[in-house]
């Protein structure tokens, strides 16, 4: 019975210190700061940093929902630059039917990435549907790995896509944990 209450005690006073920690870093952290403590708190901290700290807008951010925003663009920029190299590459290999396959999906999945779901994500968060838009970000960042899927499968020796499915995937991973934040402290916002 003692180790119960020990054990249910200990649970309302994490709960208590997290909420508490996750209220201090939605509002008034330095820039820098709430970039480091935000990715600390999802799965990725180096990637995360990295990444947002290629963003000046990061660094102005005053809340995490601003830190939302700055990746959710990054991923639409990623998949948009993306969806732009792939014509390249179609031309370049048209004479491969199963290069040309692979490309052909991927095309749809990058194109369904930037409208379908980050975009969607940018929409959700400005109506302050979180779980939604933690849901959207995660998938458009799974297309990335279902394109790379693809290549597998079409023309398993080589993907011209791979690095940039990889970095789609890591992005998604990193929008979809700080869209989280929003959505596990809905009432600091």
């Amino acid at each position: 019975m003692t180790l119960l209450v020990c054990l249910a005690l200990g649970l309302v006073l994490s709960t208590a210190a997290t909420s508490h920690c996750s209220a201090v870093l939605m509002h008034g952290d330095e820039p820098d700061d709430l970039v480091k403590r935000s990715c600390g708190m999802i799965v990725g901290y180096e990637e995360c940093v990295a990444i947002l700290r290629s963003d000046p807008r990061a660094a102005k951010a005053s809340d995490v929902k601003e830190l939302a925003y700055v990746i959710l663009d990054l991923c639409i920029a990623n998949a948009t630059d993306t969806l732009g190299q792939i014509p390249k590459l179609q031309a370049q290999y048209s004479a491969h039917d199963q290069m040309k396959q692979a490309l052909d999906y991927c095309e749809g999945e990058y194109r369904s990435a930037i409208k379908d779901y980050f975009g969607e994500a940018v929409k959700l968060l400005d109506a302050k549907s979180y779980q939604e838009a933690q849901y959207s970000a995660h998938i458009g960042g799974a297309l990335g790995t279902s394109c790379e899927q693809e290549f597998y499968f079409q023309a398993p020796h080589f993907s011209p896509l791979w690095v940039r499915n990889h970095d789609l995937a890591v992005l998604g991973l990193v929008a979809e944990g700080i869209v989280s934040l929003l959505r596990l402290n809905e009432t600091y916002i």
